[in-house]
């Protein structure tokens, strides 16, 4: 995307078939149809009314879309995040990294896309606007308050023991940070201050897998984030990921996913 910030449409046949990681951030706004979002593994499930951000570095995968889907994309550079998030409280970008989906029924959908949306298209294509820029920036800064405001309110209503998920959010957020030096359970839990049966119980309960089984995932997300988008031999991703050998990574690769590291890039290049 060589411009600093685009709006477009999205429909079905424009979703990639394989995980994709992000180099752009985008808000999503989903006007019909309905399609499931992953984000490192968290799965949203969009349908109208749905808004969701999605940061600069984060893994993506769309899965069973309809055929009536149409998504409304904002879609911004890095850089320019940093000035959409410039002077915003950090606690809210924070919270909003983990907690970035919102769903709004009805007037409050309605009052999202006329007064919101309509409103970002219209700066957006306001090329003659001599402080353009600056608009569009105060509109995804509006945005990010009423995507914010909705995502506590699900929050609290939702996760009534608030503890449990502020572990559950730090540990998938250290898992990301360091997932290449280290796949074991203890090692987060100890870093985390808890015992591992105490963090592989909390997991379970707010992610529906376990620890090790989320370990695992996020690191074949990666592998295969890799393997498609780079031309790194098999060899050099072992090292990349500190796995002992070439081998090792093709028996952990294929216990997970079924097939070899060298088969899953093949028929991703098809």
């Amino acid at each position: 995307m060589p411009e600093e910030y685009l709006l477009h449409t999205r429909r079905r046949a424009n979703l990639l078939s394989y995980p994709c990681r992000m180099e752009n951030g985008e808000f999503l706004f989903c006007l019909q149809g309905e399609v499931q979002l992953y984000i490192n593994q968290q799965k949203y499930a969009l349908a109208t009314g749905s808004v969701i951000l999605v940061f600069p570095g984060q893994i993506v995968f769309y899965k069973d879309a309809t055929d009536d889907l149409e998504l409304a994309v904002f879609a911004f550079s890095s850089q320019f995040r940093h000035e959409i998030f410039y002077s915003l409280p950090s606690d809210k970008v924070s919270f909003l990294r983990e907690h970035n989906y919102s769903s709004f029924q009805a007037e409050a959908w309605d009052g999202m896309r006329s007064h919101y949306l309509q409103l970002l298209q219209q700066k957006s294509a306001d090329g003659g606007n001599v402080y353009q820029r600056e608009l569009v920036i105060y509109c995804c800064r509006m945005l990010f308050y009423e995507i914010c405001n909705q995502s506590e309110r699900l929050y609290q209503q939702t996760k009534s023991n608030h503890l449990r998920w502020r572990l559950k959010d730090r540990f998938i957020a250290l898992v990301i940070e360091s997932f290449r030096e280290e796949r074991s359970v203890d090692y987060y839990a100890d870093k985390l201050c808890v015992t591992t049966r105490h963090l592989s119980k909390t997991i379970q309960q707010t992610v529906g897998c376990t620890a090790k089984e989320w370990i695992d995932d996020y690191v074949i997300l990666e592998l295969k984030v890799t393997l498609h988008s780079t031309a790194l031999s098999i060899q050099e991703i072992a090292n990349q990921f500190n796995f002992p050998d070439q081998s090792y990574l093709g028996r952990y690769f294929k216990h997970h996913t079924g097939m070899s590291p060298t088969a899953y890039r093949g028929n991703i290049c098809v």
